[in-house]
Order: C-alpha cells, then structure tokens, then sequence
C-alpha cells in the first residue's frame, strides 16, 4: 500500500491554486482521491502508465474547483471507471422535509442542486457516478466512512433554503459535509477529508494514526484536530497546493508534531514508510 500527496511544485503557474490530488495505489487497484488542476491529471496518468493501471477509481470529496477541475482530463482520456461522490439528487425527498418550505417543489430543489453541484452532475453519461451512502466499499483497504448522512442532508438542506445561509461550523456547507475515505496503510489507519469542518470528522479521529489536516491545513481545524488527538504516535499530511490564495497552512506550528506538508515536494505515506519522496525520511517541522 502506498499513498502519494502531489505536490505542485514545478508546474506553471505556480501562484495559482492547484488543488489535490492523492493516489492510492494498494498494489493491485488505484485509487484517486481529488484531482484539482490538469497537472495533477497528468500526472496520475503518467503513474498510471508507469505501474501499467488502465482503469482508477476516483473520489471526489466536493465539487469545488480546486479538488475537481482535472477529473474531465482524467476521464476524457479514459482512464476513470468510477465516481463516488455525493449525490444529492437522490435524496429530494428528505431534503424537501429538512427544508419544510411549501415554495420549493420537488422540481425547483432538483434544479437548485443541481446548480450548486453542477461540476458533479458535468460528468453525467461521461462515467459511472457512484452515491457515498450506498456505496461504501471502493475496494478491501479503502472505504467510505463520511461525512454521516444525517449531517450532510441537515447542512445541505441549510444551503438551498437560503434564509440560513451558506456556512456550517465555520466551513461553507460544500466544504464541511467532504467526503471522508478511511485507507489501511499496513498496521495504521489514515483518514482523508478533503475540506471537512471539525464538527464531521471528530468522532472519527479516535481511529486513525495517520490523518490528513483537512482544508490544506487550516489553522482553526488544525488547532481543534491537534487538541483531540495530540502529537505523539500521529503523522498529520497537508495538501497545501494553494498558490497565493488564502486558508492554507502557513500558520501550522513550527515544532511538536509530525506533518507531511506539500509545500516541501509530494509526500509518501506506504506500509513501509512514512516520508519525502526523493529525499531523506524525516518529522517534517517548518523552518527545519
């Protein structure tokens, strides 16, 4: 098993916000989580070619651009089975009853969601799309564990009835309900959670020695992450690929715990070893 954080060092524009994109390769199946930018995308394709994978699975945490503008690359050259994201057209029904407003018909919230997760319903008749609550099982070490289904109705339903606004425990409602993958790295669990508020993960933590900091290392989510699990037997991974923009992991503590940052090239995390590609294993710890 063997999971690698890209890094976008080296592409053009580095400015820019890149996105994520980590590859999960359990020696047998690939599997992509996120894919922010056609770098990215190339990339997984070049390594896809290199360990002969015809086909990846592919999650996409939310629909947000910088987690999913290389996946119609990666799907126009074929090299995507499936999708597994939230699909919340399925679900008219409860989010109807959540938002109880006689004004909004099952027609009208149809075409509300389909607005707001237009990047997701893009890929429509191009490959298969797979629903994260009824498709839990991507293969034996990878699965589906959040965000839960009553938390994500409850901030989605928040999000179309617009009188309430488009943020939930201090994330934008896409961003909080992420979707949450567990992965068997070995002896350890690693969590990925893309851009998840702290509210749906914390229950999860208490299973996993290996966790990615979610919104490329948010400080806020970062600070309450640290205080529930502590430093010692825990590596954190950050995505920071985020150019000049804001919200990434400049303010992460300098000493005291292990973190895996992309700001320093792509990051390895495998059943043998937890480290730097191409350079030497080693506590990543800012200013070192």
């Amino acid at each position: 098993m063997k999971v690698i954080f890209l890094s976008s060092q080296g592409y053009k524009d580095s400015g820019e916000n890149k996105g994520d994109c980590i590859l999960i390769d359990t020696n047998s199946e690939l599997v992509i989580y996120d894919c922010g930018c056609e770098e990215h995308a190339n990339r997984a394709i070049d390594y896809m070619d290199k360990h002969h994978y015809s086909k990846a699975k592919l999650v996409l945490s939310h629909n947000d651009a910088d987690h999913f503008d290389g996946i119609p690359h990666l799907i126009e050259a074929g090299k995507i089975s499936d999708v597994y994201t939230l699909l919340l057209l399925k679900y008219k029904d409860d989010l109807l009853e959540k938002i109880n407003d006689k004004r909004i018909t099952r027609d009208s919230l149809a075409r509300r969601i389909s607005e707001i997760f237009a990047n997701i319903y893009s890929l429509s008749g191009k490959v298969v799309l797979k629903d994260i609550f009824s498709d839990t099982f991507i293969c034996n070490e990878i699965s589906i564990i959040g965000p839960d289904r009553e938390y994500a109705l409850d901030a989605v339903a928040k999000r179309i009835d617009n009188r309430q606004g488009d943020t939930i425990d201090k994330e934008t409602i896409v961003n909080a309900v992420s979707t949450q993958v567990k992965v068997i790295v070995g002896t350890k669990n690693l969590l990925l959670c893309g851009d998840s508020s702290y509210e749906a993960i914390k229950n999860k933590l208490p299973g996993f020695n290996l966790i990615q900091l979610p919104h490329h290392g948010k400080k806020e989510q970062a600070d309450r992450i640290f205080e529930q699990k502590g430093s010692v037997g825990i590596t954190y991974y950050v995505s920071d690929n985020t150019g000049n923009s804001n919200g990434g992991s400049d303010d992460l503590p300098v000493q005291g715990y292990n973190i895996k940052n992309t700001l320093k090239g792509d990051q390895e995390c495998s059943s043998n070893s937890v480290g730097l590609i191409n350079a030497p294993v080693r506590s990543y710890y800012r200013g070192n």
